[in-house]
């Protein structure tokens, strides 16, 4: 007979490999995005030519420069809709003025894109790093751009008001997968404005589930964008 205990079981084994595949999918989703940023601060015509594409589908003549940038640094074979979530962030990201690409970003990934793995293994090594030393398990999702819209509201100095930013977000989560490619550049101008941070590996991640989970994407949003600014008043 199998008690309640075991039936449970499968659930929570059957969780383990999804939280560990959107784990590496979160880490190459973060080395694109890091590597377009890179390409932005060191190459103006690949940045004019990323910056061209915004609001673009794949087949428009406007993005034809893109090809030669980001065919081999899109999964090969990928499908019409994942191939759009990259080309897209990769042109919001291209879309920011130069002086976001400041030069000691590229330090500061030096010294922090080193692999968790390679992290872990240091530790091992060593022997003298305590418990307390260990990295806790990465959390199941980078900041979404509800958190990011909801940092923008309550920002210092923000000019971006409360109703504004609600619109703007329940605008966001009623849209279809063209709708929110398209939608996206104005939302992302707003929180530039007020200088809240993206997290662009995230956001990848998003648009690339868009088409199959936009209903439990836009209740995240929503819900982070509601407890960033739960104690703000307009």
């Amino acid at each position: 007979m199998t008690t309640p205990a075991e039936s449970r079981t499968p659930a929570v084994t059957s969780q383990a490999p999804e939280a560990s595949k959107r784990q590496k999918n979160r880490a190459a989703y973060a080395a694109f995005t890091a590597n377009i940023e890179r390409l932005c601060r060191t190459d103006p015509g690949a940045h004019a030519a990323l910056r061209a594409g915004l609001r673009r589908d794949l087949n428009h003549p406007r993005a034809r420069p893109m090809h030669r940038l980001l065919a081999t640094r899109v999964p090969e074979e990928c499908d019409d809709a994942t191939a759009q979530a990259y080309y897209t962030v990769a042109s919001l990201i291209a879309a920011q003025p130069r002086h976001a690409f400041s030069p000691s970003q590229e330090e500061d990934e030096d010294s922090t894109d080193e692999p968790e793995a390679a992290q872990a293994q240091n530790i091992q090594e060593s022997g003298e790093a305590d418990k307390e030393d260990v990295p806790s398990a990465p959390a199941p999702y980078g900041s979404s751009f509800g958190s990011t819209l909801g940092q923008a509201v309550i920002a210092q100095g923000t000019s971006l008001r409360m109703s504004a930013a609600e619109n703007r977000i329940n605008l966001l989560t009623r849209q279809s997968t063209r709708g929110i490619h398209l939608h996206l550049p104005a939302a992302v101008n707003q929180v530039r404005a007020a200088g809240a941070p993206i997290d662009w590996g995230q956001l990848l991640a998003d648009l690339v589930d868009w088409p199959y989970r936009s209903g439990r994407i836009s209740r995240r949003w929503l819900q982070d964008f509601y407890r960033i600014t739960a104690a703000y008043q307009d």
